[in-house]
């Protein structure tokens, strides 16, 4: 989807005055991650699939604090092929592993399934959700729960359990609060007035 925003500008040139339209062009994509799960739904034996279709490279998740984002999952088995989650708990984990040793989750949501047979689901995060993370990187991970407890689900065909996400303030920036007036306080005894300022 492309929106298309003009506006004319007036300029002179001497004599001359002429009128320039200026088109700004915005892109709607959707945001998916495409998540690797390899678990039959019978939930009895793993399936082997050969890999015939080898993701090597899982771009980074851009997400924006200020607004609302919309992150599409989208869950396939090794062949790259849609895998039926139905009756599966899918949770989208934010991951702060600033200090490798002390990694915590700081924000989770659950998937909400829009065809779970095809594996398509989507998690909301609010600009209230983002609030709280201050850093600009993280990673991500996407929990499935299953019969056998929570497992992993993979970003790559190499194994890997969490992907890059980046939060940016930049295009949509969130507004600083207005200042605190801490008010004044008189002693009481000698009349004097004392100011706390604001912050």
């Amino acid at each position: 989807m492309i929106f298309i925003f003009e506006n004319f500008v007036y300029i002179e040139y001497g004599k001359t005055t002429k009128y320039v339209m200026q088109t700004v062009i915005s892109y709607y994509y959707d945001n998916t991650v495409d998540v690797q799960f390899d678990i039959s739904s019978t939930c009895l034996i793993p399936v082997d699939i050969p890999q015939r279709n080898r993701v090597v490279y899982t771009r980074p998740l851009q997400i924006y604090k200020g607004i609302t984002n919309v992150v599409k999952i989208a869950v396939k088995n090794a062949d790259q092929k849609p895998i039926d989650v139905t009756g599966h708990l899918l949770t989208f984990n934010v991951v702060d592993d600033y200090v490798f040793s002390n990694a915590n989750v700081v924000l989770s949501a659950n998937v909400v399934m829009s065809n779970a047979a095809a594996g398509l689901g989507y998690v909301t995060l609010t600009g209230l959700d983002l609030v709280q993370l201050d850093r600009e990187q993280y990673n991500y991970n996407v929990k499935i729960q299953t019969c056998w407890g929570n497992v992993a689900s993979y970003v790559d065909d190499n194994y890997g359990g969490a992907g890059q996400l980046y939060v940016s303030n930049s295009a949509y920036p969130v507004d600083q609060p207005a200042a605190l007036d801490l008010g004044s306080l008189g002693d009481g005894i000698n009349s004097a007035m004392y100011d706390f300022g604001t912050i």
